[in-house]
């Protein structure tokens, strides 16, 4: 079942479910550019585009079978988009028992890694930390929101959040706070819901093993999302034609981050919903200028069939 290979760096885990787009290929391959085990836990799906493939379709574990007894569902995505989410944060933690990592770096299939994790990353996060997320300043209005995108785990803070997990939906004091943040969003008609960032929100405030990779360490920073100008703060980074403003120095991408008045380095970028047409063009060098391209393109076209269907319907 497992084909996995281990190094002595912190190996780095993509978790991806019922399909293999060809984003996915991409997130791969860079973080193999940089770091030495890259490992894609998945399923019969995809199980034959990369080497280092763990298929939990045959696997067993009890502890997400009682998440799922007690889980509620309270977001507007379909049923298997939003237990993928959930399901990858148990099987990376049944993978790491399976394996003896006791530490890794985990990131979305959307991700671009311009970084060795093991080298930029956990070189600076002092033994004070046992988590690593991105997280924004603003949480207000019910945001609640903290991102595991490109995080650092160690097997200790994984166990103890996937418990949390299961607590959240039968103790009533963090249920009654999760049902009243999904409650705001039908009240007032707003999209998102109750998913995993929320609870690793939650489970972060009462937490103090953190870091936020969100903000500035080292003149270096994690992007938390391609088309926002925040990252930990608002307005933040410069933004060009609906993403962020990018310079590439030697393959590396910086932004211009618009407080401190200094290009900051990306140690990845998240390239979110329409923006993921952009990892073929970061993948590459000759079409690396035009990264800002697949998403514009994408937003013309959007916004043209609403004008088209305003205006047959006014007609």
């Amino acid at each position: 079942m497992a084909k996995y290979m281990q190094t002595t760096e912190i190996p780095v885990v993509v978790a991806h479910f019922n399909n293999k787009p060809n984003y996915l290929k991409f997130a791969l391959e860079s973080a193999a550019k940089f770091n030495k085990t890259v490992v894609l836990i998945g399923d019969k799906t995809n199980e034959d585009l990369w080497i280092n493939h763990w298929d939990t379709t045959i696997v067993e574990f009890d502890k997400y079978e009682k998440f799922l007894k007690y889980y509620t569902q309270m977001t507007r995505f379909s049923k298997d988009y939003e237990n993928g989410y959930w399901k990858r944060m148990f099987m990376v933690e049944k993978w790491m028992k399976e394996s003896g990592y006791k530490e890794v770096f985990l990131l979305d299939s959307d991700v671009m890694t311009f970084a060795n994790y093991s080298k930029e990353i956990a070189a600076i996060l002092s033994n004070n930390y046992m988590v690593a997320l991105s997280a924004p300043e603003d949480q207000s209005n019910f945001r609640w929101a903290n991102s595991c995108h490109c995080s650092y785990w160690t097997l200790a803070a994984l166990e103890d959040f996937t418990n949390f997990c299961i607590e959240a939906y039968i103790n009533k004091n963090i249920r009654d706070k999760i049902d009243a943040k999904w409650q705001w969003h039908l009240d007032n008609n707003k999209p998102g819901g109750v998913s995993e960032m929320t609870l690793l929100y939650l489970w972060s405030q009462v937490n103090s093993q953190v870091a936020n990779t969100a903000k500035v360490i080292n003149d270096m920073a994690i992007d938390h999302a391609i088309k926002l100008s925040n990252n930990y703060f608002k307005n933040e980074y410069k933004m060009k034609f609906g993403v962020k403003k990018l310079i590439f120095k030697d393959g590396i991408p910086y932004g211009y981050n618009q407080i401190l008045n200094k290009e900051i380095k990306f140690l990845c970028l998240h390239c979110q919903g329409n923006a993921k047409g952009s990892m073929k063009f970061l993948y590459y060098k000759q079409l690396r200028h035009l990264y800002y391209l697949p998403p514009l393109v994408a937003t013309i076209r959007y916004k043209t069939s609403l004008l088209i269907k305003k205006i047959t319907n006014n007609r």
